[in-house]
């Protein structure tokens, strides 16, 4: 089975939700959907036939395919794309009674001018109940692709029945990698899922994987 990605992206005063899956080599297409307040705005579809003309196909080549949508998507929300304010406003609201360095900041991340914190896999994360599941995250900056340093990276196990887990936490190395290795229990009530999140002076990002059997 092949990961999707849920990811939440705080932009302005709303936050979207991007929703990117595969689905499935009979329908070869990836869609990520876009919802605000649960619903859904704008939805993207691609199609990888072309890719299935030419065997074998690795589930590596269409997971890049689907990271390569997802984070296009996510660029073009931080670059403004469904911002409802005109520009002149956006600049009042911006200023509006909020310190002075958080009303700068907020405004140029509506423009589209100041790098935000993304979280990249070089492997899919593949948690199974019962193993040993390795955590290989790089931190680092949506336009300039800079790493970013001492980033705070905590990864939990949810629950739809039970309260999270926190499994690992710690900060990125200098080249914005964190690495780690957890033991996941052998069997959890409801539908689980491990959420690697990370949290620096440049944004939040997170990705989340279902867990397997």
């Amino acid at each position: 089975m092949i990961t999707g990605y849920n990811t939440d992206v705080r932009h302005g005063h709303r936050v979207f939700h991007v929703q990117t899956e595969d689905k499935g080599r009979s329908n070869p297409k990836i869609e990520t959907l876009i919802y605000v307040g649960g619903e859904i705005l704008d939805n993207y579809r691609s199609s990888y036939a072309e890719l299935l003309a030419a065997p074998p196909v690795s589930e590596s080549a269409i997971q890049g395919l689907m990271d390569d949508q997802h984070r296009a998507v996510i660029r073009d929300i931080k670059n403004g794309k469904y911002d409802p304010t005109p520009p002149d406003l956006m600049e009042q609201e911006a200023f509006n009674d909020r310190p002075l360095d958080q009303a700068i900041l907020e405004f140029l991340q509506q423009e589209g001018d100041v790098d935000c914190l993304e979280l990249v896999l070089d492997q899919p994360l593949k948690p199974a109940f019962g193993s040993l599941f390795r955590v290989e995250v790089r931190a680092r900056l949506c336009q300039s692709q800079s790493p970013v340093p001492g980033a705070e990276v905590a990864v939990k196990l949810v629950s739809s029945l039970k309260k999270a887990t926190s499994l690992l936490s710690g900060r990125t190395g200098a080249d914005g990698l964190f690495v780690g290795e957890v033991q996941l229990p052998p069997s959890q009530p409801g539908q689980c899922a491990v959420v690697v999140s990370c949290t620096s002076d440049q944004g939040f990002d997170e990705l989340k994987a279902a867990v397997v059997a």
